[in-house]
Protein backbone atom coordinates (compact mmCIF):
# COMPACT_ATOMS: atom_id res chain seq x y z
CA UNK A 1 0.00 0.00 0.00
CA UNK A 2 3.06 2.22 0.43
CA UNK A 3 3.28 2.71 -3.33
CA UNK A 4 -0.15 4.34 -3.44
CA UNK A 5 0.44 6.52 -0.37
CA UNK A 6 3.48 8.24 -1.88
CA UNK A 7 2.65 10.45 -4.87
CA UNK A 8 6.12 10.18 -6.42
CA UNK A 9 6.25 6.42 -5.95
CA UNK A 10 2.76 6.07 -7.39
CA UNK A 11 3.73 8.11 -10.46
CA UNK A 12 6.76 5.88 -11.01
CA UNK A 13 4.63 2.77 -10.54
CA UNK A 14 2.12 3.95 -13.12
CA UNK A 15 4.95 4.81 -15.51
CA UNK A 16 6.26 1.26 -15.19
CA UNK A 17 2.79 0.01 -16.08
CA UNK A 18 2.82 1.99 -19.31
CA UNK A 19 3.96 -0.89 -21.50
CA UNK A 20 1.15 -3.18 -20.33
CA UNK A 21 -1.39 -1.32 -18.16
CA UNK A 22 -4.37 -3.65 -18.62
CA UNK A 23 -3.15 -6.38 -16.20
CA UNK A 24 -2.67 -3.67 -13.58
CA UNK A 25 -6.17 -2.34 -14.20
CA UNK A 26 -7.46 -5.92 -13.92
CA UNK A 27 -5.68 -6.38 -10.60
CA UNK A 28 -6.97 -3.12 -9.15
CA UNK A 29 -10.56 -3.90 -10.14
CA UNK A 30 -10.26 -7.40 -8.70
CA UNK A 31 -9.14 -5.92 -5.39
CA UNK A 32 -11.87 -3.27 -5.47
CA UNK A 33 -14.44 -6.04 -5.86
CA UNK A 34 -13.36 -7.60 -2.56
CA UNK A 35 -15.95 -7.01 0.17
CA UNK A 36 -13.37 -6.89 2.97
CA UNK A 37 -11.11 -4.24 1.43
CA UNK A 38 -10.47 -1.46 4.00
CA UNK A 39 -11.98 1.92 3.15
CA UNK A 40 -8.62 3.69 2.94
CA UNK A 41 -7.23 1.07 0.57
CA UNK A 42 -10.39 1.16 -1.54
CA UNK A 43 -10.19 4.93 -1.85
CA UNK A 44 -6.54 4.92 -2.92
CA UNK A 45 -7.10 2.07 -5.35
CA UNK A 46 -10.10 3.75 -6.96
CA UNK A 47 -8.21 7.02 -7.43
CA UNK A 48 -5.20 5.26 -8.91
CA UNK A 49 -7.31 3.11 -11.23
CA UNK A 50 -9.13 6.20 -12.51
CA UNK A 51 -5.82 7.95 -13.09
CA UNK A 52 -4.41 4.89 -14.87
CA UNK A 53 -7.53 4.60 -17.03
CA UNK A 54 -7.21 8.19 -18.18
CA UNK A 55 -3.44 8.28 -18.67
CA UNK A 56 -3.16 4.87 -20.37
CA UNK A 57 -6.60 4.93 -22.06
CA UNK A 58 -7.47 1.50 -20.68
CA UNK A 59 -10.02 -0.24 -18.49
CA UNK A 60 -10.34 -3.67 -16.83
CA UNK A 61 -11.23 -6.61 -19.04
CA UNK A 62 -14.23 -7.43 -16.85
CA UNK A 63 -16.03 -4.37 -18.27
CA UNK A 64 -16.06 -5.68 -21.84
CA UNK A 65 -19.39 -6.88 -23.27
CA UNK A 66 -19.66 -8.79 -26.54
CA UNK A 67 -23.32 -9.71 -27.14
CA UNK A 68 -24.53 -6.21 -28.04
CA UNK A 69 -26.91 -5.53 -30.91
CA UNK A 70 -27.73 -2.00 -32.03
CA UNK A 71 -31.24 -1.25 -33.31
CA UNK A 72 -32.43 1.53 -35.60
CA UNK A 73 -30.62 3.56 -38.21
CA UNK A 74 -30.31 6.80 -36.25
CA UNK A 75 -29.34 7.73 -32.69
CA UNK A 76 -32.11 8.69 -30.30
CA UNK A 77 -30.08 11.54 -28.78
CA UNK A 78 -26.69 13.17 -29.05
CA UNK A 79 -24.37 15.81 -27.72
CA UNK A 80 -20.74 16.56 -27.00
CA UNK A 81 -18.55 13.65 -28.06
CA UNK A 82 -21.27 10.98 -28.06
CA UNK A 83 -24.59 9.82 -29.48
CA UNK A 84 -27.11 7.60 -27.72
CA UNK A 85 -28.50 4.57 -29.54
CA UNK A 86 -30.97 1.92 -28.47
CA UNK A 87 -29.79 -1.67 -28.57
CA UNK A 88 -30.01 -5.04 -26.88
CA UNK A 89 -27.68 -6.83 -24.51
CA UNK A 90 -28.78 -10.44 -24.95
CA UNK A 91 -32.55 -9.91 -24.63
CA UNK A 92 -32.40 -6.76 -22.50
CA UNK A 93 -32.99 -3.31 -24.03
CA UNK A 94 -30.00 -1.05 -23.41
CA UNK A 95 -28.80 2.47 -24.08
CA UNK A 96 -25.53 2.70 -25.99
CA UNK A 97 -23.58 5.88 -25.35
CA UNK A 98 -21.49 5.76 -28.53
CA UNK A 99 -18.45 8.01 -28.63
CA UNK A 100 -17.70 9.88 -31.85
CA UNK A 101 -14.13 10.05 -33.15
CA UNK A 102 -14.29 11.98 -36.41
CA UNK A 103 -10.78 13.44 -36.21
CA UNK A 104 -7.64 11.51 -35.40
CA UNK A 105 -6.47 14.50 -33.35
CA UNK A 106 -9.40 13.95 -30.98
CA UNK A 107 -8.95 10.21 -30.65
CA UNK A 108 -6.66 10.31 -27.61
CA UNK A 109 -8.89 12.76 -25.74
CA UNK A 110 -12.02 10.71 -26.44
CA UNK A 111 -10.36 7.45 -25.38
CA UNK A 112 -9.17 9.05 -22.15
CA UNK A 113 -12.64 10.33 -21.27
CA UNK A 114 -14.27 7.05 -22.30
CA UNK A 115 -11.96 4.95 -20.12
CA UNK A 116 -12.18 7.33 -17.18
CA UNK A 117 -15.99 7.44 -17.21
CA UNK A 118 -16.21 3.65 -17.50
CA UNK A 119 -13.92 3.05 -14.53
CA UNK A 120 -15.69 5.52 -12.22
CA UNK A 121 -19.16 4.31 -13.22
CA UNK A 122 -18.11 0.69 -12.64
CA UNK A 123 -17.56 1.35 -8.92
CA UNK A 124 -21.07 2.69 -8.25
CA UNK A 125 -24.15 0.82 -7.08
CA UNK A 126 -27.17 2.66 -5.66
CA UNK A 127 -30.92 2.78 -6.42
CA UNK A 128 -30.59 6.41 -7.49
CA UNK A 129 -27.58 5.94 -9.77
CA UNK A 130 -28.17 4.66 -13.31
CA UNK A 131 -26.67 1.13 -13.42
CA UNK A 132 -23.65 0.42 -15.61
CA UNK A 133 -23.49 -2.80 -17.61
CA UNK A 134 -20.07 -2.38 -19.23
CA UNK A 135 -18.31 -1.30 -22.42
CA UNK A 136 -18.79 -2.43 -26.00
CA UNK A 137 -15.85 -1.95 -28.34
CA UNK A 138 -17.81 -2.43 -31.56
CA UNK A 139 -18.20 -5.09 -34.23
CA UNK A 140 -18.67 -5.32 -38.00
CA UNK A 141 -22.21 -3.96 -37.67
CA UNK A 142 -21.48 -1.03 -35.34
CA UNK A 143 -17.88 0.12 -35.09
CA UNK A 144 -18.15 2.49 -32.12
CA UNK A 145 -16.91 2.57 -28.53
CA UNK A 146 -19.98 2.42 -26.27
CA UNK A 147 -20.85 2.66 -22.60
CA UNK A 148 -23.81 0.37 -21.96
CA UNK A 149 -26.61 0.99 -19.46
CA UNK A 150 -30.25 -0.10 -19.10
CA UNK A 151 -32.74 1.44 -21.51
CA UNK A 152 -35.16 3.75 -19.68
CA UNK A 153 -38.51 3.83 -21.46
CA UNK A 154 -39.60 6.85 -19.42
CA UNK A 155 -36.59 8.83 -20.64
CA UNK A 156 -35.04 11.64 -18.66
CA UNK A 157 -36.95 13.32 -15.87
CA UNK A 158 -37.95 16.35 -17.97
CA UNK A 159 -39.37 14.17 -20.75
CA UNK A 160 -41.19 12.14 -18.12
CA UNK A 161 -42.75 15.19 -16.46
CA UNK A 162 -43.85 16.58 -19.81
CA UNK A 163 -45.87 13.39 -20.35
CA UNK A 164 -46.90 12.99 -16.69
CA UNK A 165 -47.28 16.55 -15.34
CA UNK A 166 -49.14 15.42 -12.21
CA UNK A 167 -46.24 13.30 -10.97
CA UNK A 168 -44.84 13.75 -7.47
CA UNK A 169 -41.97 16.14 -8.11
CA UNK A 170 -40.86 16.26 -4.48
CA UNK A 171 -40.41 12.50 -4.58
CA UNK A 172 -38.23 12.77 -7.67
CA UNK A 173 -36.14 15.53 -6.06
CA UNK A 174 -35.72 13.36 -2.98
CA UNK A 175 -34.36 10.63 -5.25
CA UNK A 176 -31.92 13.07 -6.84
CA UNK A 177 -30.74 14.24 -3.42
CA UNK A 178 -30.15 10.66 -2.28
CA UNK A 179 -28.21 9.83 -5.44
CA UNK A 180 -26.05 12.92 -5.04
CA UNK A 181 -25.53 12.15 -1.36
CA UNK A 182 -24.26 8.70 -2.35
CA UNK A 183 -21.72 10.26 -4.72
CA UNK A 184 -20.54 12.88 -2.23
CA UNK A 185 -20.16 10.30 0.57
CA UNK A 186 -18.48 7.73 -1.67
CA UNK A 187 -14.86 6.91 -0.83
CA UNK A 188 -13.26 8.74 -2.48
CA UNK A 189 -15.95 11.42 -2.86
CA UNK A 190 -17.28 11.92 -6.40
CA UNK A 191 -18.34 15.22 -7.95
CA UNK A 192 -20.96 14.71 -10.65
CA UNK A 193 -20.06 17.85 -12.57
CA UNK A 194 -23.07 18.06 -14.91
CA UNK A 195 -26.22 17.76 -12.82
CA UNK A 196 -29.32 18.74 -14.81
CA UNK A 197 -32.67 17.29 -15.78
CA UNK A 198 -31.40 15.82 -19.05
CA UNK A 199 -28.93 13.69 -17.05
CA UNK A 200 -31.51 12.35 -14.59
CA UNK A 201 -33.46 9.30 -15.72
CA UNK A 202 -36.70 7.69 -14.55
CA UNK A 203 -36.62 3.95 -13.91
CA UNK A 204 -39.47 1.47 -14.46
CA UNK A 205 -40.29 1.82 -10.74
CA UNK A 206 -40.55 5.62 -11.30
CA UNK A 207 -37.38 6.30 -9.36
CA UNK A 208 -35.05 9.11 -10.43
CA UNK A 209 -31.49 7.94 -11.22
CA UNK A 210 -28.43 10.11 -11.85
CA UNK A 211 -26.69 9.30 -15.11
CA UNK A 212 -24.17 10.68 -17.61
CA UNK A 213 -21.01 10.62 -15.53
CA UNK A 214 -18.83 11.96 -18.33
CA UNK A 215 -17.70 14.90 -16.21
CA UNK A 216 -17.66 13.05 -12.90
CA UNK A 217 -14.38 13.25 -11.02
CA UNK A 218 -12.99 12.08 -7.74
CA UNK A 219 -12.51 15.05 -5.44
CA UNK A 220 -8.99 16.46 -5.27
CA UNK A 221 -6.85 15.08 -2.49
CA UNK A 222 -3.23 15.02 -1.43
CA UNK A 223 -3.07 11.42 -2.56
CA UNK A 224 -4.10 12.05 -6.16
CA UNK A 225 -3.26 14.37 -9.00
CA UNK A 226 -6.54 13.49 -10.67
CA UNK A 227 -7.84 17.03 -10.34
CA UNK A 228 -11.48 17.99 -10.55
CA UNK A 229 -10.77 21.28 -12.28
CA UNK A 230 -12.51 23.26 -14.95
CA UNK A 231 -9.51 23.35 -17.23
CA UNK A 232 -10.81 20.74 -19.66
CA UNK A 233 -14.24 19.83 -18.35
CA UNK A 234 -17.20 21.98 -17.46
CA UNK A 235 -20.88 21.27 -17.20
CA UNK A 236 -23.81 23.04 -18.82
CA UNK A 237 -23.75 26.82 -18.43
CA UNK A 238 -27.18 27.52 -16.93
CA UNK A 239 -26.68 24.89 -14.22
CA UNK A 240 -23.07 25.82 -13.42
CA UNK A 241 -21.91 27.38 -10.19
CA UNK A 242 -20.55 30.93 -10.65
CA UNK A 243 -17.05 29.94 -9.54
CA UNK A 244 -16.82 27.62 -12.57
CA UNK A 245 -17.45 30.42 -15.05
CA UNK A 246 -14.02 32.00 -14.44
CA UNK A 247 -15.64 35.20 -13.27
CA UNK A 248 -14.51 35.08 -9.65
CA UNK A 249 -10.74 35.43 -9.96
CA UNK A 250 -10.04 34.83 -13.64
CA UNK A 251 -8.41 31.48 -12.96
CA UNK A 252 -9.51 27.89 -13.40
CA UNK A 253 -11.41 26.87 -10.28
CA UNK A 254 -11.37 23.47 -8.67
CA UNK A 255 -14.73 21.78 -8.78
CA UNK A 256 -16.14 20.71 -5.45
CA UNK A 257 -19.26 19.20 -3.97
CA UNK A 258 -20.53 22.76 -3.51
CA UNK A 259 -20.66 23.15 -7.30
CA UNK A 260 -23.04 20.19 -7.44
CA UNK A 261 -25.13 21.82 -4.70
CA UNK A 262 -25.58 24.94 -6.85
CA UNK A 263 -26.64 22.71 -9.75
CA UNK A 264 -29.05 20.84 -7.48
CA UNK A 265 -30.83 24.12 -6.74
CA UNK A 266 -31.17 24.60 -10.50
CA UNK A 267 -32.58 21.08 -10.84
CA UNK A 268 -35.19 21.90 -8.19
CA UNK A 269 -36.29 24.87 -10.28
CA UNK A 270 -36.21 22.85 -13.48
CA UNK A 271 -38.36 20.03 -12.10
CA UNK A 272 -40.88 22.42 -10.60
CA UNK A 273 -41.28 24.51 -13.76
CA UNK A 274 -40.23 22.27 -16.64
CA UNK A 275 -37.94 25.08 -17.78
CA UNK A 276 -34.17 25.58 -17.56
CA UNK A 277 -32.67 28.06 -15.09
CA UNK A 278 -32.82 31.70 -16.20
CA UNK A 279 -35.49 30.76 -18.75
CA UNK A 280 -36.42 34.44 -19.01
CA UNK A 281 -32.95 35.19 -20.44
CA UNK A 282 -32.51 33.90 -23.98
CA UNK A 283 -28.78 34.32 -24.61
CA UNK A 284 -26.21 32.33 -22.63
CA UNK A 285 -23.87 35.30 -22.62
CA UNK A 286 -26.52 37.34 -20.85
CA UNK A 287 -26.92 34.54 -18.31
CA UNK A 288 -23.20 34.75 -17.53
CA UNK A 289 -23.51 38.50 -17.06
CA UNK A 290 -26.46 38.03 -14.72
CA UNK A 291 -24.56 35.54 -12.58
CA UNK A 292 -21.55 37.87 -12.52
CA UNK A 293 -23.82 40.53 -11.03
CA UNK A 294 -24.94 38.15 -8.32
CA UNK A 295 -28.37 37.45 -9.76
CA UNK A 296 -30.18 34.18 -9.14
CA UNK A 297 -33.10 32.73 -11.10
CA UNK A 298 -36.44 34.44 -10.62
CA UNK A 299 -39.01 32.77 -8.42
CA UNK A 300 -41.75 31.26 -10.59
CA UNK A 301 -45.34 32.13 -9.73
CA UNK A 302 -47.49 29.92 -11.96
CA UNK A 303 -48.47 26.30 -11.25
CA UNK A 304 -45.67 25.68 -8.76
CA UNK A 305 -47.15 25.86 -5.27
CA UNK A 306 -49.30 22.79 -5.88
CA UNK A 307 -46.21 21.01 -7.18
CA UNK A 308 -44.39 21.61 -3.90
CA UNK A 309 -42.46 24.84 -4.46
CA UNK A 310 -43.45 26.67 -1.28
CA UNK A 311 -41.58 29.26 0.78
CA UNK A 312 -39.43 26.65 2.54
CA UNK A 313 -38.26 25.02 -0.68
CA UNK A 314 -37.59 28.38 -2.32
CA UNK A 315 -35.51 29.42 0.69
CA UNK A 316 -33.53 26.18 0.38
CA UNK A 317 -32.94 26.78 -3.32
CA UNK A 318 -31.66 30.27 -2.54
CA UNK A 319 -29.21 28.73 -0.08
CA UNK A 320 -27.97 26.43 -2.85
CA UNK A 321 -27.33 29.48 -5.04
CA UNK A 322 -25.17 31.39 -2.57
CA UNK A 323 -22.36 33.08 -4.50
CA UNK A 324 -19.84 31.99 -1.85
CA UNK A 325 -19.56 28.18 -2.13
CA UNK A 326 -18.79 27.87 1.59
CA UNK A 327 -22.23 29.24 2.44
CA UNK A 328 -24.12 26.59 0.51
CA UNK A 329 -25.67 23.66 2.41
CA UNK A 330 -24.19 20.19 2.15
CA UNK A 331 -26.04 17.36 0.46
CA UNK A 332 -26.89 15.69 3.76
CA UNK A 333 -28.92 18.75 4.76
CA UNK A 334 -30.77 18.71 1.44
CA UNK A 335 -31.48 14.97 1.59
CA UNK A 336 -32.89 15.32 5.12
CA UNK A 337 -35.14 18.19 4.03
CA UNK A 338 -36.79 16.10 1.33
CA UNK A 339 -37.04 13.03 3.55
CA UNK A 340 -38.72 15.06 6.30
CA UNK A 341 -41.06 16.74 3.88
CA UNK A 342 -41.92 13.79 1.70
CA UNK A 343 -41.17 10.87 3.97
CA UNK A 344 -38.79 8.01 3.36
CA UNK A 345 -39.64 6.48 0.02
CA UNK A 346 -40.19 2.71 -0.13
CA UNK A 347 -37.24 0.86 -1.58
CA UNK A 348 -37.29 0.98 -5.37
CA UNK A 349 -37.19 -2.18 -7.38
CA UNK A 350 -33.63 -2.79 -8.43
CA UNK A 351 -32.87 -2.98 -12.12
CA UNK A 352 -31.69 -6.45 -13.02
CA UNK A 353 -27.97 -6.42 -13.68
CA UNK A 354 -26.21 -8.75 -16.11
CA UNK A 355 -24.35 -11.64 -14.59
CA UNK A 356 -20.86 -10.64 -13.48
CA UNK A 357 -19.74 -14.27 -13.23
CA UNK A 358 -17.24 -15.45 -10.65
CA UNK A 359 -14.62 -13.03 -9.48
CA UNK A 360 -11.49 -13.46 -11.50
CA UNK A 361 -8.22 -14.51 -9.96
CA UNK A 362 -4.98 -12.68 -10.65
CA UNK A 363 -3.77 -15.62 -12.70
CA UNK A 364 -6.84 -15.49 -14.93
CA UNK A 365 -6.10 -11.82 -15.53
CA UNK A 366 -2.53 -12.57 -16.55
CA UNK A 367 -0.97 -10.29 -13.96
CA UNK A 368 2.84 -10.48 -14.19
CA UNK A 369 4.35 -12.63 -11.44
CA UNK A 370 7.16 -10.18 -10.69
CA UNK A 371 4.67 -7.46 -9.73
CA UNK A 372 2.27 -9.55 -7.66
CA UNK A 373 4.43 -9.53 -4.53
CA UNK A 374 4.69 -5.75 -4.56
CA UNK A 375 0.97 -5.05 -4.59
CA UNK A 376 -0.70 -8.15 -3.17
CA UNK A 377 -0.82 -6.59 0.30
CA UNK A 378 -3.35 -4.04 -0.98
CA UNK A 379 -6.24 -6.39 -0.25
CA UNK A 380 -5.34 -6.47 3.44
CA UNK A 381 -4.62 -2.75 3.66
CA UNK A 382 -1.07 -3.35 4.81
Amino acid sequence: MTVLRDREAKAKFLALCGSDPIPVANLFQTLLDQDNLPTDSRSRLARTLARLAKSARCYPDCLILTTIRRTGTDPVAGGGFADVWKGYFADKPVALKAFRIYKQSLREKVLKEFSHEAVIWRQLKHPNILPFYGVFTGDEHFDRLCLVSPWMDAGNVIDYLNVHPDSDRLSLLSDVAQGLEYLHLFQPPIIHGDLKGANIFVSPSLTACLGDLGLARFRDSQESTLGATTANATGTLRWQAPELLNIVDGESTHRSERCDIYSFGCVCLELMTGKPPFSDIRMDGAVMMAIAKGQIPQRPIENVSERGLDDTLWALMQECWKFDPALRPNIGHLARYFQQRHGVRPGAESIEMPSQGVRASLGQYGFPDHLVSGVSTLASGA
